[in-house]
């Protein structure tokens, strides 16, 4: 009983100096529902009356990044944060109007003219760094290659008798894999790769994998100094559809040598379809493929292995699968 009688003390005590007070405010069914029955305002209450009465200030939230050797870019935000500016719902029937409502917050203490800052949680963002090389613990390291039988020995200027769309359904007497392009000296032309060739000096080089752009940049690839073809392709055309027509460079034996170039932008840390075949009628072979950047940095270049060539990629096979088909049943 005396716990009773001190709670409604309390309670009558809090009523009286509020309308003792210089604010305005009237103690009425609306000022009831707000406070309820306990003997303190509930902050519930309090808060609710500071989003009808007060000013919102949205205070931005710390960024904070982490780097990360990964693929791709994950960004987590907070959620929006949802400020009142109606009655709420629950006293609203008996708070029927604004000036009610904020009589009774006035009663509760809360007067026009504060301000509510917002501050919104942390923001992570995780970026990706791509690897300076790829992953090549699957096996990846190098371009595919396959030789064959050339049948094409007549030349004249140009080589157009040469088609390495032949090169799709013939199948190859032997194959390996290399990271090192371009055949300079007759020990290269003689066996290259390692290959040897079926007919001295008269064979075709058929390879295949991707270029692992390790900066998003301007890569330039260029095919040069061919003896007596060679031609390249990028892209989705490079694993199917390639024929001579649609190759994207082209060198072939003349005076002065034949050199085309593109330029395409790539974005780090994704792999590039490749192609290249190379072939030789007879006698001497030559043949050399670059690829370099606007700063002059070389990621492909005759006389360095590249670990920038592999066959597939270990740690995205969704992007960079092995190619679908074997050589000789290509399309």
């Amino acid at each position: 009983m005396l716990f009773t009688v001190a709670i409604f003390a309390l309670f009558a005590t809090r009523a009286t100096a509020q309308q003792s007070c210089a604010c305005s405010c009237t103690i009425d069914d609306c000022f009831q529902v707000l406070t309820g029955t306990l003997p303190f305002f509930p902050q519930a209450s309090v808060s609710d009356c500071r989003s009808f009465l007060w000013t919102s200030s949205t205070v931005a939230a710390t960024t904070i990044t982490e780097t990360i050797q990964a693929t791709g870019v994950v960004t987590t935000a907070p959620a929006p944060s949802v400020t009142a500016t109606d009655i709420p719902s629950h006293v609203a029937a008996v708070c029927s109007n604004a000036a009610a409502y904020s009589s009774a917050c006035h009663c509760l203490g809360v007067t026009a003219g504060g301000t509510t800052f917002i501050h919104l949680e942390s923001t992570t963002a995780t970026v990706v760094k791509p690897a300076a090389t790829p992953d090549t613990s699957c096996g990846s390291a190098g371009l595919e290659v396959a030789i064959y039988d050339n049948p094409y020995t007549a030349f004249t200027q140009g080589y157009p008798e040469f088609s390495p769309e032949h090169f799709k359904t013939v199948a190859p007497y032997d194959t390996d894999k290399t990271n090192a392009l371009g055949i300079h000296s007759a020990t290269e032309a003689e066996n290259p790769h390692g290959f040897t060739p079926a007919t001295t000096g008269i064979y075709v080089l058929n390879y295949r994998g991707f270029f692992y752009s390790p900066n998003t940049t301007t890569y330039t690839f260029r095919i040069s100094e061919a003896d007596d073809y060679a031609g390249f392709w990028t892209g989705s055309k490079a694993q199917t559809g390639w024929t001579r027509a649609n190759r994207d460079g082209e060198s072939t034996f003349a005076d002065p040598p034949v050199v085309t170039q593109i330029q395409v932008a790539l974005t780090a840390g994704r792999y590039t379809p490749l192609r290249l075949i190379y072939a030789n009628r007879g006698g001497p072979g030559k043949y050399t493929f670059e690829v370099f950047d606007s700063g002059g940095f070389s990621y492909v270049e005759y006389g360095a292995p590249s670990p920038y060539l592999v066959s597939h990629s270990c740690v995205d096979p969704d992007e960079a699968p092995p190619y679908a088909n074997p050589f000789g049943s290509e399309s």
